[in-house]
């Protein structure tokens, strides 16, 4: 079975989701193509992308990131489009087809498809799934199944208008999404109840080997993540300052890069919390598996964004419970899917640093409670999360697609 995977930036630290999704079906002995539509912001790799010869699958459409740049080339493209392929081009910027018309992503794609076909085509993200509605139409695929993970339903429609996925929702012949969340949110904006599946993104559990709980710092508190408004990390960096006043020796360590780097440096600063805390940048997937062995706690605090985005998921949290790490959550999103309340973390309000400092300071003060909820996270994600098991479910829809197809 020939699968195109149709992705923003690939690869990309932060959206390791998709690279464990590739390797899954590589693994189940599919034949990929990753059609990488804007170039990758990160110059560091999880090992898995050297590992399975990503980069070598990787088909770059070549898509600029600036509106002026991509206006600039336009003309270009639209007469080398016009002159390959004149009914292709002007269906690419049929309304129909909304923001992938309007931004021009469609002609790129038209171009890298161009002599190509493949059984399935899979969009990753609802705005991809609009390129990939528009490829179906020309031919290029067979069947087309769109994931959604949490801001393109939650904040895209409010951007661009409730009826901007009419068309993909139509076009789709299956659409999953990570969490019941993400699923509801869908189906008030339309979404057919009958082609949506609630299929999680998984992890590898080979990649969170078991660490001594005696090896760990007792004290050390982790994240990872964006650093944006949706992870709520102004509220963890209040509530790791109050639990300091229990507990002095205590550490914050915080992997990932974003935008609100500096305001939370600043917060930090104003609350005297020193070498106490310290942003990591980014991290490779060896380095994070590293991290989580090393801490005791870890804390996700995300929120409803102002521009309406939410957590769909949260993929670190079953990393952090895969390592045996006891998790501190907010109720936000479709957060609470992937936490079992009292037994693998405690889950509390989102933007309440009381309520999570609270937690925090009973699991420091705790080891034997950190223990028991680290093994029943670890257990829990092995039942739900395992990544084989997923792709395995993931691979029988596409199954069942080709055999509607040819039936």
């Amino acid at each position: 079975m020939r699968v195109a995977m149709i992705v923003n930036g690939f690869p990309e630290l932060s959206e390791k989701f998709i690279i464990n999704q590739v390797v899954g079906l590589l693994e189940a002995g599919l034949e990929v193509d990753v059609f990488s539509g804007v170039a990758p912001t990160d110059t560091k790799k999880h090992s898995l992308v050297e590992r399975y010869g990503l980069e070598q699958r990787t088909i770059r459409v070549g898509i600029p990131r600036s509106t002026r740049a991509r206006l600039a080339r336009l003309p270009g493209l639209a007469l080398a489009s016009l002159a390959a392929d004149p009914a292709g081009s002007l269906a690419a910027m049929s309304a129909r087809y909304t923001t992938a018309s309007r931004n021009f992503k469609n002609l790129y794609f038209l171009r890298a498809f161009r002599g190509r076909h493949y059984d399935i085509l899979h969009c990753q993200f609802g705005p991809n799934g609009l390129i990939g509605a528009f490829l179906k139409d020309r031919g290029f695929a067979e069947r087309l199944v769109v994931t959604f993970h949490g801001s393109d339903i939650n904040s895209y429609p409010l951007r661009h208008g409730a009826g901007v996925y009419r068309t993909l929702y139509d076009r789709a012949d299956a659409l999953t999404s990570g969490s019941g969340f993400t699923r509801a949110k869908l189906i008030a904006n339309g979404c057919p109840e009958s082609k949506l599946e609630v299929l999680p993104v998984g992890v590898w559990m080979s990649d969170f080997p078991e660490a001594p709980f005696a090896a760990r710092r007792p004290f050390r508190l982790v994240s990872v993540g964006r650093l944006a408004e949706v992870k709520g990390y102004r509220y963890a960096i209040e509530a790791f300052a109050q639990a300091r006043k229990l507990y002095s020796d205590a550490e914050y360590l915080i992997a990932g890069a974003g935008s609100e780097r500096t305001a939370l440096e600043r917060q930090a600063a104003e609350l005297g919390l020193g070498s106490s805390l310290r942003f990591l940048g980014a991290q490779t997937d060896t380095e994070v598996a590293e991290l989580y062995c090393s801490a005791s706690v870890f804390v996700l605090a995300s929120l409803k964004a102002a521009n309406g985005a939410e957590e769909g998921q949260g993929l670190v949290l079953q990393e952090a419970q895969a390592a045996g790490l006891p998790v501190v959550a907010t109720l936000s999103g479709g957060i609470a899917e992937g936490v079992r309340e009292g037994e693998t973390g405690f889950l509390v309000p989102p933007a309440d640093p009381e309520s999570m400092a609270n937690r925090i300071c009973r699991l420091f003060g705790d080891s034997p409670l950190r223990e028991s909820m680290g093994r029943s996270g670890r257990a829990f994600v092995s039942s739900n999360y395992d990544l084989p098991v997923l792709t395995a479910r993931l691979v029988a829809i596409y199954e069942r697609l080709m055999e509607r197809d040819s039936g």
